[in-house]
């Protein structure tokens, strides 16, 4: 993300007397051991006034209302016929010279090809010089911009993480907690003691930006096991957690997309082999996710063609916006099974 103080607009007036600082100083320094710096000076400052006029009129007004808008012709005549103005003023102001009027060699010079030439010259230099500088200002901005888009729609997405769980599975896990709990199964209350960790979790702890690793691991613990109970013949599922998560921090529900992913596409109900087998491995401050799932291969090419994969490239984008060089998602899809591996380094 570009520095803010390349995008932030407070900053915008210090930038500007800064570039016409330099400029007057340089080019009073510059000219001043030829012709004296104090008449160098006061010719500066007349002709910085002109130069700024040029430099904003086009800032302001032709580029908004002919370059930008593709009017490339229009722009390139006016453009010129403000230099020629700018630079017909500037001869004019400069003749006003006392020293200038009683000297005619001078005033003879200041209306010469040469000085207007000059003066045009350094009228380009400086529209292509301060372009430069609006350009490479404007690409940071763009860049800016695109990079909080982004991540407002990651932020959104996350709020609708937070504020919902799958209804369909909220649905058959309430389902499953009435039948058992009319059965007075030993079951209910488990599963209504994890479906309300599950629930405080959600509006509590995932209101913070961040979250202990060890409370995500238990929310998708939770998860797991709800689904798993729901069926008389538990499904195929393993769950590991290696290392110790102590207190390591990270953006809630970053791991729930994978393992939701597992249980819409993978069949595990189903097929008569289904499997997922999901491990979290905790070394210092790395964390490495490794699941596989069986899959449908025809049930999950209908259901990619209705969601074109949008679950998958929505975690690929929050990756990166959130752990920009830190991280790495490997995915692959064999016949019948889907694996995927993703590093986290949190230094």
């Amino acid at each position: 993300m570009a520095p803010d103080v390349l995008t932030d607009k407070k900053y915008r007036i210090f930038f500007h007397l800064l570039f016409w600082m330099v400029y007057i100083a340089v080019i009073t320094l510059f000219f001043g051991e030829i012709v004296g710096v104090r008449k160098v000076f006061y010719r500066t400052l007349i002709s910085f006034v002109f130069n700024a006029f040029l430099v904003y009129f086009n800032f302001y007004f032709l580029l908004p209302r002919y370059f930008e808008k593709r009017k490339y012709l229009l722009y390139f005549i006016l453009l010129h016929i403000t230099l020629a103005l700018v630079t017909a003023f500037r001869v004019y102001a400069d003749s006003l010279f006392p020293i200038v009027k009683s000297d005619e060699s001078i005033h003879r010079y200041l209306f010469s090809f040469t000085h207007i030439a000059s003066i045009v010259i350094s009228g380009y230099m400086l529209l292509l010089l301060s372009m430069s500088l609006k350009f490479i200002k404007d690409y940071f901005v763009n860049i800016d911009l695109r990079n909080r888009l982004k991540y407002q729609k990651v932020e959104n997405e996350l709020q609708m993480l937070k504020t919902q769980i799958n209804p369909h599975f909220l649905f058959n896990v309430l389902g499953n907690i009435y039948s058992l709990a009319y059965m007075k199964s030993d079951k209910a209350p488990v599963m209504i003691s994890k479906l309300s960790d599950m629930m405080r979790y959600v509006l509590y702890d995932c209101s913070e930006e961040k979250v202990l690793l060890s409370k995500e691991i238990e929310y998708l613990r939770d998860f797991i096991d709800l689904h798993n109970m729901r069926k008389d013949n538990k499904m195929n599922i393993t769950f590991e957690v290696e290392g110790d998560p102590g207190n390591i921090l990270i953006q809630p529900m970053l791991f729930l997309p994978l393992f939701e992913n597992c249980f819409k596409h993978g069949n595990l109900e189903k097929l008569d082999k289904g499997r997922m087998k999901s491990k979290f491995t905790i070394t210092g401050n790395s964390v490495i996710l490794e699941i596989e799932n069986t899959f449908d291969k025809k049930e999950s090419e209908q259901r990619s063609s209705k969601s074109g994969g949008i679950g998958l490239q929505n975690i690929k984008e929050r990756l990166e916006l959130l752990y920009p060089g830190k991280h790495s998602l490997e995915i692959q899809k064999n016949e019948d099974t889907f694996r995927v591996k993703l590093i986290i380094n949190f230094e």
